[in-house]
């Protein structure tokens, strides 16, 4: 499983990403995660709003997303897997 958090490297984005390798690390996921702090990307993305969370190519979210639907989409992806 690939998990990007692509954002400007504010604070919320970088929170963003601290949750997500919290979530990955307590559940003992399989999952590279890299955090990218270059706005094109995100347009490339076609994402107008950041954070964005991004799980195997897939835009999961962008903008913000609370502790329990980050939790749950992370959880359901690695099972996919």
């Amino acid at each position: 499983m690939k998990i990007k958090v692509i954002g400007s490297g504010c604070p919320t984005c970088s929170a963003l990403n601290e949750k997500v390798k919290k979530i990955v690390s307590e559940n003992k996921i399989d999952a590279i995660i890299e955090y990218i702090t270059d706005i094109n990307e995100l347009v490339k993305l076609g994402v107008m709003s950041s954070p964005a969370l991004v799980i195997d190519g897939e835009v999961a979210f962008s903008g913000s997303v609370s502790d329990a639907e980050l939790k749950e989409t992370i959880l359901e992806k690695s099972k996919k897997k």
